[in-house]
Parts: structure tokens; C-alpha cells; sequence
């Protein structure tokens, strides 16, 4: 299938390993100018020499920092400059403290506000206007199953991860005749520095995890990426407004 976005500019947060350096590849194969973001300068690096030989029409790092709106702001003035507003957004970042609601300080909460609901939404206030002047946009927001599904020990990743859903829900419907799709990927588990942390090295666990998993193993991030490729694609025109589930059907609700 061609998906139509040869050409287009491309932004893909988180890009510096796994899930958001997999869909950046991804992307890079179906021939866009690849934007990568992420913190760390030097693995970002390594990611743009991967997406040239993948096929990517051009490729560069643009470091940010989504708990910094400053460092938002410089990295997206810069990529306006260099390669234009980007067409297709993918927001994708760490996640916050673990812990439950007893456990947490505001401090705690104020940091993960930044980290998941506010630092997305500096991106998004930059370049949605430039996608609904052009008539064409692609935004999809990696979030967690934990917005269908709350997950014990991430009371923040909870709540913020479902506080972006819910804007990007109302967004979609202001944009869609603009030709600007706005969708959301509730993540399963995916074989992640992040799911290592929350797992410790505790083998055992990992098992039980993939054990609860009805197909029965945890997700390389190059299972996951092709999702996020189809949302970001010419034919996905027709689908907006949606959390889709990718994660092997853990979630057990009606509608995924």
C-alpha cells in the first residue's frame, strides 16, 4: 500500500530509543523528511544516520526537552526554519514517577502535568495552525492503556495520559475539515527501557507480564511502529478522534 506521505515533514518526539526511534525508522521508510526530538543530543544522532539509509528524503535532530517549554519553543523555531512546519506530529515521551496517590507530592504532580499534558501541548499550539492552513495534518499521541484501563502504581501516568486523550479528542473534532486527523495509541507493553524499569530485572515478573498478554509476549517496538505509520498516512483520512489499542489484547473492555 502506499501511504502517501513521501515528501512530508515529519516530527517524532521520544525518538532517541525505542518505541519513538522505531516509528521515526518506520516513517523514515516511507520517505519523509524526519524530524527526531528527544533529550539526549547523541543517540539522537545515531537515529538520523539510521533513518538516511532507511530512505528518509532528508533527516536531522532538533533536541528538546518536554519538561523545559523553552527548550520546546527554540527547538520547534528552529525546525520551522530548517525544514518547515511539520505535517505529520508524533508525541511521544518518558513517563513520569511511578507510585500511588498516597505516595506523591505535588511537586510530583506538577512535574508529571509538564512532562505529559503541558509539553504536548506547546507542540500542538505551534504547528496545528500551519496543519489547518495547508488542509492536510497527521497527529497521533502515544499515550497507554492505562486510559482504558488504570494501572495500580501510576496514579500520574493515569491521570495526565487521559487528560491529553480527552483534549486531543475535543481537538479532532475542531480540525477534521481541515483535513487534520488527530488520533491516539493506547500502548500495551512494549520491550522498553520504561517497561524495564517498572520491572526491575525480576525475569520471572516479565513472564507473568507476557503471560497476561492473550498473544502471549511483550511487543518489540517494531511491532508497535506500523500502527502509528498507518494513522499518519494518506488512506488512515477517514479515521480521527480514536484511542486504538495496541497490546496484544490485554485490555479487556468491549471497545478495546
Amino acid at each position: 500500500m502506499d501511504l502517501g506521505i513521501r515528501g512530508r515533514t515529519a516530527l517524532v518526539t521520544g525518538a532517541s530509543a525505542g518505541i519513538g526511534a522505531a516509528v521515526a525508522l518506520a516513517l523514515a521508510r516511507e520517505g519523509v523528511r524526519l524530524a527526531v526530538a528527544a533529550r539526549q543530543a547523541e543517540r539522537l544522532d545515531g537515529v538520523v544516520r539510521e533513518a538516511a539509509r532507511a530512505g528518509a528524503t532528508d533527516a536531522a535532530a532538533f533536541p528538546l526537552d518536554l519538561n523545559d517549554s523553552d527548550s520546546i519553543a527554540l527547538a520547534l523555531e528552529r525546525l520551522a526554519r530548517e525544514f518547515g512546519q511539520p505535517d505529520i506530529v508524533v508525541l511521544n515521551g518518558g513517563g513520569p514517577k511511578p507510585g500511588r496517590f498516597s505516595e506523591m507530592s505535588l511537586d510530583d504532580w506538577d512535574r508529571a502535568y509538564q512532562l505529559l499534558l503541558r509539553g504536548q501541548l506547546d507542540i500542538l499550539n505551534t504547528v496545528v495552525p500551519a496543519m489547518r492552513a495547508r488542509k492536510w495534518g497527521r497527529i497521533v499521541a502515544l499515550t497507554s492503556s492505562s486510559v482504558k484501563q488504570p494501572i495500580d502504581n501510576l496514579v500520574l501516568s493515569n491521570a495526565f495520559r487521559t487528560a491529553l486523550v480527552s483534549a486531543l479528542r475535543t481537538l479532532a473534532v475542531e480540525v477534521a475539515a481541515d483535513g487534520v486527523t488527530v488520533n491516539c495509541i493506547a500502548t500495551g507493553r512494549i520491550q522498553t527501557d520504561r517497561l524495564r524499569k517498572l520491572y526491575g530485572d525480576d525475569e520471572q515478573q516479565l513472564q507473568q507480564a507476557a503471560r497476561e498478554i492473550p498473544v502471549g509476549h511483550i511487543a518489540t517496538p517494531d511491532e508497535f511502529a506500523p500502527a502509528v505509520v498507518f494513522l499518519c498516512s494518506e488512506p488512515a483520512r477517514y479515521v480521527t478522534g480514536q484511542t486504538i489499542s495496541v497490546d496484544g489484547g490485554l485490555v479487556r473492555g468491549l471497545f478495546g
